[in-house]
């Protein structure tokens, strides 16, 4: 975090202790994006050393707002808190990754419907399988022997 933050917020906290209002104020103000509360924004330009002439300079003033920003994210998320738009962001992808696991299900449960229907028995497919597997082990076995009868009848010959 930098020392204009800490600064900010010390001074802010401090502050604070004069009432809720300045919290609900500080709130607005951060909606906002320093419009408003007056007493709030010269602070901030005080903090940040943000003067008339910088603070109308936008990609000046734009980048303080970041800093801030960011060194407010990471002071909250000391506390375990995670920002309201973040918070959203995994609410909406949660919501989108539940219809879609619900459309999968129900594609699963159409195509399992359409292969009962042509008389698919997946516990043959697994039978056969195991059986394919048994019967290719039989043949390697058949294999090995072949080479160890190849290499036995070679050393006698050699």
């Amino acid at each position: 975090m930098d020392k204009n933050f800490l600064e900010f917020w010390g001074n802010f906290l401090l502050n604070a202790a004069e009432g809720q209002k300045q919290l609900e104020e500080m709130a607005k103000w951060m909606q906002q994006g320093f419009s408003g509360f007056e007493n709030l924004s010269e602070m901030f330009r005080r903090y940040y050393g943000l003067d008339a002439k910088s603070f109308d300079d936008a990609s000046t003033r734009e980048k303080a707002w970041a800093d801030f920003q960011k060194s407010f994210k990471d002071y909250v998320s000391l506390f375990g808190v995670v920002p309201k738009e973040e918070h959203l962001d995994l609410v909406k992808k949660y919501e989108e990754l539940r219809q879609k696991v619900a459309a999968q299900e129900e594609t699963i449960k159409h195509l399992r419907m359409l292969l009962e229907e042509k008389g698919f028995d997946q516990s043959k497919v697994v039978s056969g399988l195991q059986e394919l597997m048994v019967e290719q082990g039989e043949q390697f076995t058949k294999l090995m022997e072949s080479f160890s009868d190849l290499y036995k009848a070679d050393k006698k010959d050699g």
